[in-house]
């Protein structure tokens, strides 16, 4: 019995010691397994980082804004990533737009919504387990890799959509702040998404896309990022936010295309900017580097002034609208002091005291520096980027600093040390730079020109060049200039009233021109394309180089046709009608109207290589085009056509006339429809010279052409002795070399 009980004693405690071990094994077994499962959640660390630890990033090509494209490459290379680009959709493409049911969105916003679904559809056929899905006008934090490999470690496994960047005030204060998924995080924490809105920068898990694919798959009124918004806010689809972004669109228009009329939200600041360390985004703020930007406007001016605005809200400009001083105002005009018989018109003295008053206001705000506007100006479309290469030469004792001016003389002082040869645009020392529409000044420049402007002796431009030619002042020009005055007949000068505009430049790429606010700086004269017809003779070469330098025209060229088996075997030509030069420029011109076809041309000019325009062609075709009959298939700009002799026509005023006898082709415009229509009646065997065969068609009535006259494009013709026919009211060739210093 003893036995027993001690048996008992000794094996009861053993079992208890026995359930404890087993059920610490058991819990113990659980924790790792648990912990097993929890770790196959988030990716090793050894991320592939060239996705920025996703399977692929596409980026949507949205954005028209020349360089975009450079951009992202560059910031590509820097952060050793690796895009796919899928086009967008335009908003232009109706076939595309109509795949999806109609609805009330507007089209820009209709072909972001499916060029966002198209990128879903790419990711579930390729069964991609996570995608980055980027647009193209955006800037990544420097470190972003790293910041990715320290989220990717915290990120649930149930995310279907992460925000990388996003516009809305709302994530920021959010208070869905995930505590238990933060702890390994510094400066970059993950939220649970409120309202992302904007979809510059987002993840989709292969989960996700199928989610939104489905949900999406019918437009419905509202744009993607707000469906996207929806679905969160109803728990449709799992999202979580970086805050702060780690990825930031470049900069925001108050207006969009994607919501026209309507202020966007916020933007965020990147701690540190990618693009910044690569120069691009040099200009930080929204006054080009500036302090301040001044545009000098008249009241009455309103027409300008609202262009100037306009341009302000598509480029993200601040600018002050300084009210100009007119010459009505005899208080003001009488506020510096002046030398006796000044010889100014009240106009003039008006400028003047005008830019006097904004250097007094750069003193008065201790603004470091301004950029000073008149409101007939018209810029550079890149002028950003353009500015940034200049400061990182502009000599730190600069004055003024021209990015607009009048004359030549520009490229002849002296080249700033520094500087890539093959720049597009260099930095001078001024020479003598007239005209004020676009300049600035430093607070340094400004404290002088308050004290060496008084009393009023000449013009403010003629002032400024003076103190500039005697060392008193410091400054510097952009050549080319990447600012100009726009002239037309509706807008002439202000200070010159009734008086011509003394030099005309036309910008490589017009920002007016560019959101349609003018047509002057056209540089194909309002026209698609222009081709111009290059004969063996290559003197004439230095003549055309002369014109594209000053108007800025782009000039297509094209040989002359001196294959003889095409000749021959083309048209039939009769031998013994036609010499092999009027052969070769029948085929020619014929091949013109075909490459018009071709490539879907509305209108082209054609022209002769020995050419000289009008010095105001560009303004005079604006003019031209809003008067020229939509059917008009021909057009004659030359001297080839005796319709003038029954007009009163002056070299002042430009008009169209129905053409009767034309007899060469030297400088005439065929439209679309009128390449098609020559392309049909001349493919076929003929006697007669290309000219006679359009003088014909035009007579028969086969043609509708018209002629301007008096002429705008005549033969170059270096003799003074020239007839009245051929003679042009100022000679761009002339003007040209005159102001390179080139012999005529």
């Amino acid at each position: 019995m003893s036995r027993l009980i001690y048996f008992k004693k000794l094996i009861i405690p053993a079992v208890i010691i026995l359930v404890v071990f087993m059920y610490i094994s058991l819990w113990s077994l659980k924790s790792q397994e648990s912990l097993l499962n929890s770790t196959k959640n988030f990716p090793n660390k050894n991320l592939n980082q060239k996705f920025l630890g996703f399977d692929h990033i596409y980026v949507i090509n949205i954005s028209s804004l020349p360089g975009t494209y450079e951009k992202l490459k560059s910031v590509e290379n820097k952060l050793s990533l690796e895009f796919e680009i899928c086009p967008a959709v335009s908003q232009f493409d109706n076939e595309a737009l109509n795949e999806f049911n109609q609805n009330s969105l507007q089209p820009s916003q209709k072909a972001n919504y499916i060029s966002h679904y198209k990128v879903y559809q790419l990711i579930a056929q390729h069964k991609f387990e996570s995608t980055l899905v980027l647009e193209d006008d955006i800037d990544f934090e420097l470190n972003i890799s790293s910041i990715m490999t320290d989220i990717h470690q915290t990120l649930p496994a149930d995310w279907e959509i992460l925000y990388l960047g996003h516009c809305s005030d709302w994530e920021r204060n959010s208070n869905e702040y995930l505590s238990d998924y933060n702890d390994g995080l510094s400066n970059f924490k993950l939220f649970k998404s409120k309202r992302p809105y904007c979809t510059h920068a987002y993840a989709v898990s292969y989960a996700g896309a199928l989610k939104l694919l489905r949900k999406l798959n019918t437009i419905t009124p509202l744009p993607i990022d707000l469906e996207l918004v929806n679905m969160i806010k109803t728990n449709e689809i799992s999202s979580y936010t970086i805050i702060p972004p780690v990825i930031s669109r470049l900069r925001f228009e108050k207006s969009t295309d994607l919501y026209p009329g309507k202020n966007t939200l916020n933007l965020f600041s990147l701690k540190n900017s990618t693009l910044h360390s690569l120069g691009f985004n040099y200009i930080l703020n929204n006054t080009l580097g500036f302090s301040h930007i001044y545009l000098i406007t008249l009241k009455n001016r309103v027409d300008r002034r609202k262009k100037i605005e306009f341009l302000a809200k598509k480029l993200n400009l601040n600018i002050e609208i300084f009210p100009a001083i007119t010459g009505e105002d005899k208080d003001a005009l009488n506020e510096l002091e002046r030398v006796d018989d000044l010889g100014l018109i009240p106009t003039q003295i008006a400028c003047y005291v005008s830019h006097y008053k904004v250097y007094q206001s750069i003193i008065n705000h201790g603004y470091e520096s301004a950029l000073i506007l008149e409101d007939d100006v018209d810029f550079e479309l890149n002028i950003e980027s353009v500015i940034t290469n200049a400061f990182k030469v502009l000599p730190s004792n600069w004055d003024l600093f021209y990015l607009g001016y009048c004359g030549y003389q520009e490229q002849n002082g002296h080249f700033v040390d520094g500087q890539n040869n093959s720049a597009a645009y260099k930095l001078y020392r001024s020479t003598y730079p007239y005209c004020t529409h676009g300049y600035a000044v430093s607070r340094a420049g400004a404290h002088k020109l308050v004290k060496m402007l008084t009393p009023i002796s000449t013009t403010l431009d003629d002032r400024l060049a003076q103190l500039n030619s005697f060392g008193d002042i410091n400054s510097y020009s952009i050549v080319p200039l990447a600012m100009i005055q726009w002239r037309s007949p509706s807008n002439p000068s202000s200070v010159y009233p009734g008086g011509a505009t003394w030099f005309y430049y036309y910008l490589k790429n017009s920002a007016l021109e560019f959101y349609g606010l003018i047509k002057e700086s056209n540089n194909t004269l309002g026209f698609d394309h222009i081709y111009v017809i290059r004969h063996p003779d290559q003197s004439r070469k230095k003549q055309l180089s002369r014109i594209t330098d000053t108007m800025y025209l782009v000039f297509d060229y094209v040989d002359i046709s001196q294959d003889e088996n095409e000749i021959s075997n083309k048209f039939k030509f009769k031998q013994s009608k036609l010499e092999e030069s009027q052969k070769n420029s029948y085929l020619t011109h014929y091949n013109i109207y075909r490459s018009i076809v071709d490539n879907g041309f509305g209108s082209a000019l054609i022209l002769e290589d020995n050419s000289d325009l009008e010095l105001r062609t560009s303004s005079i075709m604006f003019d031209i085009h809003r008067i020229l009959p939509i059917d008009w298939e021909i057009l004659f700009l030359d001297h080839c056509d005796n319709t003038k002799s029954k007009s009163n026509e002056t070299l002042s005023s430009y008009k169209i006339f129905k053409t009767e006898k034309p007899h060469c082709l030297f400088a005439y415009a065929v439209s679309y429809s009128g390449a098609v229509k020559l392309l049909e009646k001349l493919d076929k065997p003929t006697k007669f010279t290309i000219d006679i065969e359009l003088a014909n068609l035009i007579q028969s009535k086969k043609l509708i052409s018209y002629t301007l006259s008096p002429p705008i494009i005549v033969p170059w013709n270096p003799d003074e002795n020239v007839s009245d026919i051929n003679s042009l009211k100022n000679s761009t060739i002339k003007f040209a070399n005159s102001m390179y210093r080139v012999a005529g």
